[in-house]
């Protein structure tokens, strides 16, 4: 590139005096002016190749939060950039870390307009717990039902359900709904619902004394 000279001939066959920011404006003058002071404008622009020249970013990172059960059944969310209201479709089973990337929202350039790049977060349930594609969810059982079994109605993400207790349920005795978890966005499956007993005692107070009294006798009797 210096004619079949090394840096340090050419450098004195142009004088030696003008220095390094001379030197290379002779080489670079090709591109529109150059100088060894262009590294700040790097957060910005990247060079796609040595001399041929410069293509900008022009995309946007954000991070949105969105709440777990749009997460799980996906559907619109509207945000705010920039005084503009914009529309996003969730997908069904995004997780956390997960991107959505929104065309033609970013910043405007000569080459055109970029893209809105969201990294998203999912805001904690009160309810339930993600593991992989399943979900897992408490739910009281009276005690008598725990004990000589029926039947609870509890309400889930999709549907109510219905679910048979057998007798002598145990507390956080699981039960398993197939395909009431979260859709895998890969491979289109869904996940289940891991149900988890948690067996409501009655107070003392709420029964009668005589069945109060015939239940001390009976249970206290087989701990002696």
């Amino acid at each position: 590139m210096f004619g079949g000279q090394n840096f340090h001939d050419f450098a004195r066959s142009q004088g030696g005096a003008g220095g390094l920011d001379e030197i290379l404006s002779q080489i670079f003058g090709g591109l529109g002016g150059f100088n060894s002071g262009f590294a700040g404008g790097f957060s910005r622009f990247s060079s796609s190749r040595f001399g041929g020249g410069f293509s900008e970013n022009l995309d946007i990172q954000a991070k949105l939060s969105i709440p777990f059960d749009l997460s799980i059944l996906g559907g619109e969310h509207t945000i705010s950039l920039n005084g503009e209201t914009i529309k996003l479709k969730i997908p069904a089973g995004i997780s956390e870390g997960k991107s959505i990337r929104v065309r033609g929202k970013g910043h405007k350039g000569r080459s055109g307009q970029g893209d809105l790049l969201l990294k998203i977060s999912v805001l904690p349930s009160e309810k339930y717990e993600r593991d992989g594609d399943d979900l897992v969810c408490d739910f009281d059982v009276p005690l008598g039902v725990a004990l000589f079994g029926g039947k609870v109605v509890i309400p889930t993400l999709y549907k109510e359900v219905t679910l048979k207790i057998p007798q002598n349920t145990k507390n956080a005795q699981k039960f398993r709904i197939k395909e009431l978890g979260a859709k895998n966005i890969k491979s289109g499956q869904m996940g289940d619902l891991y149900l988890k007993a948690n067996v409501v005692l009655p107070s003392v107070d709420s029964l009668s004394s005589e069945l109060a009294t015939r239940l001390k006798d009976e249970l206290l009797d087989k701990t002696k």
